[in-house]
Order: C-alpha cells, then sequence, then structure tokens
C-alpha cells in the first residue's frame, strides 16, 4: 500500500473516531440534561386526628411511617386522610413543604408533601370536587421542571361506591359519587383544552379496571383528547394482594404521558404483614409511583 493510501485510510477512521466521540457526547449531554421527577400518591389512612375508632398508632409507628416515606423516595407526594400536625410525622420540616386543603371543617384533607428543592406554586383549592358537604376538596399545585410547567391534583373522591353502576346510581354513595364526575371532567377538559400538562391522582375510592367501568369511561371520553391511567391493568400487591384491583390511580393528559418513564410505575409494599393489626397504623393503602422526564 503507497504511503498515501495509507494516510488516507488514517484519516478515515479518524474521522469515524471522530464522529462517533461526537455522537456519544451529544447523546451523554442529552441524557445528563432530562429533568426526572418521581411523583406518588399515598392515601394514609386517618392521619388526621386521635380518634380512638380509628388512629391507633404509637410513637414507633410514625417512624415506621417516617422510613416508608424515605423508601418511597419521591419528590412530590399528592396525600389523603391528612391534617398538617400529624403529616409532619412522616414528612418533616426540614425535608418537605407541605401544600393541604384548606377545608378547615374536616379532619381528612387532601394536600401534598413536596421535596425541597422542587419549584411550584401553590394554585387554588378545586372546591367544585365538593358537591355535598364533608366531600373533600382537591387540592392543586403547578410543578416547575427543567422550565416546564405541569399542573397537579390530589383528589379523594366518595367512598362506598367501588364498582357498582353510576348511571343511574342506586346507593347514597354512589349518587355522591357521581356528583363529582362532571367537575373531575371539567378540571380535565379546561387542560386539555388550553395544552396543559398535568396529573390527576389519588383516591378515586373506584376500580377503574372493571370492564366498562363508568367513571373512567365518563372521564376519559376522548373529548377533546385522550387521557391515560398509568397504573392501567395492573394488579396491586398491597397487603399481600388483598385488593384484587386498584382504587388509587395516576392519570396523565396527553404532554405528560409523553413523559412517563417507561416502567416506572411502583407500588410500595410494607413489610408488615397482618392487615388487620396494622392497617390502622401504618395504613390500608400503599403508596404508589411514576417517574416522568422531561
Amino acid at each position: 500500500m503507497s504511503s498515501d493510501a495509507m494516510l488516507d485510510t488514517r484519516t478515515a477512521r479518524y474521522l469515524a473516531a471522530s464522529v462517533l466521540l461526537v455522537f456519544l457526547v451529544q447523546a451523554f449531554s442529552a441524557g445528563a440534561d432530562a429533568a426526572e421527577i418521581r411523583i406518588a400518591s399515598w392515601n394514609i389512612y386517618w392521619l388526621a386526628s386521635e380518634d380512638p375508632d380509628h388512629h391507633r398508632r404509637k410513637a414507633g409507628d410514625y417512624l415506621k411511617l417516617a422510613r416508608y416515606a424515605n423508601d418511597l423516595d419521591a419528590d412530590v407526594i399528592a396525600l389523603q386522610e391528612v391534617d398538617a400536625g400529624f403529616v409532619r410525622k412522616v414528612f418533616p420540616l426540614q425535608q418537605y413543604r407541605i401544600e393541604l386543603s384548606r377545608r378547615h371543617d374536616t379532619r381528612q384533607r387532601t394536600g401534598f408533601a413536596i421535596r425541597k428543592g422542587i419549584r411550584y406554586r401553590r394554585l387554588p383549592d378545586y372546591r367544585e370536587l365538593s358537591t355535598k358537604w364533608g366531600l373533600r376538596y382537591g387540592t392543586v399545585i403547578e410543578l416547575e421542571v427543567d422550565g416546564r410547567k405541569i399542573d397537579l391534583m390530589s383528589v379523594h373522591l366518595k367512598s362506598g361506591c367501588h364498582d357498582r353502576d353510576l348511571d343511574p346510581p342506586g346507593t347514597r354513595s354512589c349518587r355522591e359519587l357521581k356528583s363529582q364526575v362532571r367537575p373531575l371532567e371539567s378540571w380535565i377538559d379546561r387542560r386539555l383544552e388550553r395544552g396543559r400538562a398535568f396529573v390527576l391522582l389519588g383516591d378515586f375510592n373506584r376500580r377503574m379496571d372493571k370492564p366498562g367501568d363508568d367513571l373512567w369511561h365518563l372521564i376519559a371520553d376522548g373529548d377533546p383528547k385522550p387521557i391515560y391511567r398509568v397504573n392501567a391493568g395492573r394488579k396491586p400487591q398491597c397487603w399481600n394482594s388483598r385488593f384484587a384491583e386498584f382504587i388509587d390511580h395516576i392519570i396523565v393528559g396527553p404532554i405528560a404521558e409523553k413523559a412517563v418513564k417507561p416502567h416506572s410505575f411502583e407500588e410500595l409494599t410494607y413489610a408488615e404483614t397482618n392487615y388487620h393489626r396494622w392497617r390502622k397504623r401504618l395504613s390500608d393503602h400503599c403508596p404508589i409511583s411514576v417517574e416522568l422526564v422531561f
């Protein structure tokens, strides 16, 4: 081979290696620039008063809950059945900011625990969900993640109508749950119409995986755009799979759906196994979470 040919070969190899190096640097930089945030939902049974019929926790139980909160390792946790004085025992001031519904005539409020350093703005409570006295407000915040804004609402809908028909509703619980459907859909639709990213999460008290479920069919009608349940089709493992289907859900619009990291949905289960002994000391619900990448 001539010296010129050898030079051309070396030059080609050098250029190819340079192109590969640039590609790898760009790929690494793109990954490094991606902002990731883990969002969770946790109904912490009656973390709201020392009513002896419900609240039976001792100091050690709060320590257990705090350890589970640490294991959850979420940046933002939508909370249900909580109140300010007690939630601080699980999510300490040094690590979290707490935003709770401003409805003070109930001991069970919705809210958020937000890891310090996360940028957010508190928005007005969604009072429209309280269609009857005693039904809970939604707590709403606007997160800012890497310059992108996303609305989150923590909800706790009416209990007692997990899988019965809503049309026509046959019980008082089902009638009250159905009355919350329209305001829930309105909150979703306004964000879809405005092109807003959003996550709606919490205790819906509804088994939406049931084929033809009324509530899911009504709020996910595809008009103006489709919405998605992150945990659709999954089976809960909480309390040794005591419950056949989830009633806690994480719902996202089309913008947030694109940000959901594949296979990132998780359910954190407890090491304790005796449901009847522990459900009022820990919770009858296990926290669920998902990771978003922007």
